[in-house]
């Protein structure tokens, strides 16, 4: 689980502008884009899993 740790450490402010930004398009274009919120850990989880190790280091391989 550390490979979250280490995605999170290294891109938290994507992520945080990604909720800011469906949140601003739910309140001014449609509550359809609340929708979006759950669907955000499922790229976040696939980009951890792939781009980290156990160890919460990103892979040198890549």
């Amino acid at each position: 689980m550390n490979q979250l740790g280490g995605l999170w450490r290294d891109t938290w402010w994507v992520w945080i502008g990604f909720l800011a930004l469906t949140i601003v398009l739910a309140v001014t274009v449609g509550r359809f884009f609340y929708l979006l919120i759950p669907c955000l850990p499922v790229p976040f989880a696939y980009f951890a899993f792939n781009r980290y190790d156990e160890q919460g280091n990103e892979k040198a391989d890549l």
